[in-house]
Formats: structure tokens, C-alpha cells, sequence
């Protein structure tokens, strides 16, 4: 009994590693690599209708790397004067939000443009484009 327990404690993942997703690893890296990530990538693609091309320049724009932010969302963007790209992917939920900038205009990719931004994004979403800080997207 004691040797299938002990075989079961190395056999098994200890429960904070197993918890652990994967796409945390993209934490400080780019935003190519956070795209790449398999949890991220399908929803990007779906998310992007129609505006690939806009998108993936947008994940090569200059940036800081990507940041954990409220231990839940995996956050990054790049920007170049009047056009740039903003994501967030909440990690637990699998949700993602995302946000081009054109011409310094903001296009609404996902959710649409309509559905309130989590608070948590409000603040780095102010580092990416201060003068969109006051838009009315994050919740009350």
C-alpha cells in the first residue's frame, strides 16, 4: 500500500504544477509569441474576420513584452504612431479581447464593440493609447 502510494506521488503532477496552463509561458515574451499559443490562436484567427492582414502587422509593432496582469489576463500590445494592436487573453476563461488601431481610430474586434471591457484591462489598456483611456469599454 505505502509503495503505490509513493509510486502515485512521483507518477502524478503535484496539484499547483498541474493547475499551471501552458500559455502562461508566453509571460515576457512578444506578442507573435502569445498569438502562437494554441489557446490563443484559434480565437485570434476567428477574432480578426476579415482584417488578418492588420492584425498579424500588429502583432510585429514595437511593445513592451507581454505582462500578467490581476494573475489572470496575459496582456500585450504594440504601437506605432497612429495605428497599432492591443490583446488580452484571459487565461482561466479563454476569452480574448482584442483591438486594432487604424489611422489612430479604434476597431472593436473582439468582443464586439458594444460589450464592456473587464476593469483589470483599463490600465494597461491606458499605457497602449492614452487618448482612448476615457472611451466608455470598461466597466463600471
Amino acid at each position: 500500500m505505502i509503495a503505490r502510494r509513493a509510486l502515485a506521488a512521483v507518477l502524478l503532477p503535484a496539484p499547483a504544477l498541474a493547475a499551471e496552463p501552458e500559455v502562461r509561458r508566453a509571460v515576457g515574451g512578444t506578442l507573435v509569441g502569445l498569438a502562437a499559443e494554441p489557446a490563443v490562436s484559434l480565437p485570434l484567427r476567428g477574432a480578426a474576420r476579415g482584417r488578418q492582414q492588420s492584425v498579424y502587422e500588429g502583432l510585429r509593432l514595437p511593445g513592451p513584452p507581454v505582462a500578467l496582469v490581476a494573475e489572470r489576463w496575459l496582456v500585450g500590445w504594440g504601437r506605432e504612431e497612429e495605428r497599432g494592436l492591443f490583446l488580452a487573453f484571459d487565461w482561466q476563461a479563454e476569452q480574448l479581447f482584442l483591438l486594432l488601431l487604424i489611422d489612430g481610430g479604434p476597431i472593436y474586434l473582439a468582443p464586439a464593440r458594444l460589450s464592456r471591457w473587464p476593469e483589470a484591462l483599463a490600465e494597461p489598456f491606458d499605457r497602449f493609447a492614452p487618448d482612448l483611456a476615457s472611451h466608455p469599454i470598461f466597466a463600471e
